[in-house]
């Protein structure tokens, strides 16, 4: 996310009003030995011993943004290149093409060059997918239509149907349509939130502009990434907002140019503070295949160090991500799927569009309505249980009376009847006497 521009990247987000960039100041030529120095995150989020668990193996993060240069040294064999859905007159290795896409890429899985040297990102072992969807500041037709009418929507059901695991976007933007819920935008996200797919945003560089509500870091069910400093002190530039999640690096950064492997540019942003995000859970992922997108988010947010004074606020939200942390209580945590339901853990207060309610509860424990619904399912197994045993009973009886009746003819006949029902008890039936037995001879007179 640019803090010092916000750009439009064509008539079809113009609608949603999504913006994206980074300050990428572009630096005196460094070389590849020296750039391990300005790379503060690796000691600060303690890189070196989260890759020692994981470095993202296994996992295809797809990159939504400008386009990645994948021929730099620092990403060979990283990236494969899908469709453009931004489109425009500038071409692969022209100015408004990849800059902030190849410098995101670098962030999230740079490999560097051996020997120390070069750009190293969070998940050196992950695999990206780069979906170009939108423009570089820069370009000479900024403003121009796309060739998709919605390029991100697009690219995010590409990145999930070819794979991706995880999504990242430095990127978004304010619109007073974009809080729909029936936006292109938001019907991609849920359905990558449907496939499994774990979908980072940027909070937004508008901190320092009013906080402005951006999507889709607003979007239901998307982790939302603010920017801090080297001394972890929230950014003045992070958009501070109920939507944010946790916090990365993203002041004074470095990454790869696009259009030399000689050069490295510095920048601020969420832009970064989401790459950063984003290759951690690619670790995440990798450590534990079977993870949940919601449970990638819960494990980010209580496991992040820093926290705020009562646990989270507006600014860095839970607090800032902490890979090795992260990375050790996701190996213990079993896969779960997305459907809502009832167990133990912590829930986040915040999320989506505001302050919600708890929808998780530990297990043992409802709510009043559930209480009822409960127990009137156990009162009418146990009507049942007892219906059934009246039944049997007087069946039971029924069969004993009938064959009483066999041994006694002249008992009165039974009828079963419905349990409960009034047995009407015949008195017996008066049988006539027996025929006296003629006499022999015959009396006298006969």
């Amino acid at each position: 996310m640019n803090r010092t521009a916000a750009r439009r990247a064509g008539a079809a987000m113009a609608a949603l009003g999504l913006t994206c960039g980074s300050i990428l100041a572009i630096a005196a030529p460094a070389r590849a030995d020296e750039i391990r120095d300005h790379e503060w995150p690796l000691a600060f989020l303690n890189l070196a011993a989260a890759n020692q668990i994981s470095t993202g193996a296994g996992v295809t993060v797809g990159l939504l943004d400008s386009g990645v240069m994948g021929q730099r040294a620092d990403l060979t064999g990283q990236v494969t290149t899908g469709p453009d859905f931004a489109g425009g007159i500038e071409q692969p290795g022209q100015t408004g093409w990849g800059e902030h896409g190849t410098c995101m890429a670098s962030i999230i899985a740079g490999h560097g060059r051996g020997g120390g040297d070069g750009m190293l990102g969070a998940a050196p072992g992950a695999h990206l997918l780069s979906i170009r969807v939108i423009r570089d500041d820069d370009a000479p037709d900024i403003g121009g239509a796309t060739t998709s009418a919605t390029p991100i929507s697009d690219g995010i059901r590409y990145a999930v149907d070819h794979g991706a695991r995880v999504i990242s976007m430095s990127l978004g933007g304010s619109d007073a349509g974009g809080a729909s819920d029936s936006t292109p935008e938001a019907d991609a996200i849920r359905y990558a939130l449907d496939h499994n797919v774990v979908v980072v945003v940027a909070a937004g560089n508008s901190g320092d502009k009013g906080n402005a509500i951006q999507f889709p870091g607003a979007e239901r069910g998307v982790i939302t990434v603010a920017a801090v400093d080297s001394s972890a002190r929230h950014a003045g530039f992070s958009t501070t907002s109920w939507d944010v999640s946790v916090a990365a690096p993203g002041v004074n950064l470095p990454c790869d140019a696009a259009d030399s492997d000689d050069e490295y540019e510095l920048g601020d942003g969420t832009s970064q503070a989401t790459a950063y995000a984003a290759g951690i859970a690619a670790l995440l992922v990798s450590e534990n295949h079977n993870l949940s997108p919601a449970q990638v988010r819960d494990i980010l947010e209580q496991t992040a160090r820093d926290k705020p004074a009562g646990g989270r606020d507006d600014q860095n939200g839970f607090g800032i991500v902490d890979p090795v942390a992260a990375l050790k209580a996701a190996a213990s945590v079993k896969g779960a799927s997305e459907t809502p339901g009832a167990g133990s853990g912590t829930v986040a207060a915040h999320f989506g569009y505001g302050p919600t309610e708890v929808v998780a509860e530990p297990v043992g424990s409802f709510g009043s309505m559930p209480r009822a619904i409960v127990g009137g399912v156990l009162l009418l197994i146990a009507a049942l249980v007892i219906g059934i045993q009246i039944l049997r009973r007087s069946r039971h009886r029924a069969a004993e009376a009938i064959a009483a009746q066999f041994a006694d003819p002249l008992a009165a006949p039974v009828v079963p009847m419905a349990p409960g029902w009034p047995q009407v008890i015949q008195p017996p039936i008066a049988q006539p006497p027996p025929p006296e037995p003629p006499s022999w001879p015959p009396p006298p007179g006969g």
